[in-house]
């Protein structure tokens, strides 16, 4: 039998879904006002499958300010939504497919990276924000990119 959601799980559950939404649609357009409205200022963010240590949310939004320059292009397409609710907790797991054209020294390179957002998310007095995200690599892919 289907679960049966009370009308708070269903609102918790849009309200997360226009975060992830928001996040990276913000991501796309380097819109960091936008951003910023997905995280809790003092996240902890882990890439260490993508050989970066876990920091804080400053230090992540300062290094992903900082490839601007190199990424020229990028698509981001999120799947299904595993998201568990516990009052004003959530943990997710979002698979995520990212199209990356990179340039450096006039060269440009596509990537194409499977990965998963495992978050932890809580209620907060602005609405739902990530405190935890741990960027799971999945798979990669790298080829030249047509100029």
């Amino acid at each position: 039998m289907d679960r049966r959601y009370s009308l708070e799980e269903i609102n918790d559950r849009f309200a997360i879904e226009d975060l992830y939404d928001r996040q990276l649609a913000a991501a796309e357009a380097w819109d960091f006002a936008a951003y910023d409205t997905t995280f809790a200022a003092d996240a902890e963010i882990d890439l260490s499958d993508f050989g970066r240590p876990a920091e804080r949310y400053p230090a992540y939004r300062a290094w992903l300010a900082s490839l601007r320059p190199a990424m020229p292009q990028a698509q981001r397409i999120a799947g299904g939504l595993r998201l568990a609710l516990s009052g004003d907790v959530a943990t997710a797991r979002v698979p995520v497919v990212c199209h990356v054209t990179f340039e450096q020294a006039g060269i440009r390179r596509r990537t194409t990276t499977g990965l998963f957002y495992v978050d932890r998310l809580e209620r907060t007095r602005d609405g739902w924000r990530i405190v935890a995200r741990r960027e799971e690599l999945g798979w990669r892919d790298a080829e030249p990119a047509p100029r």
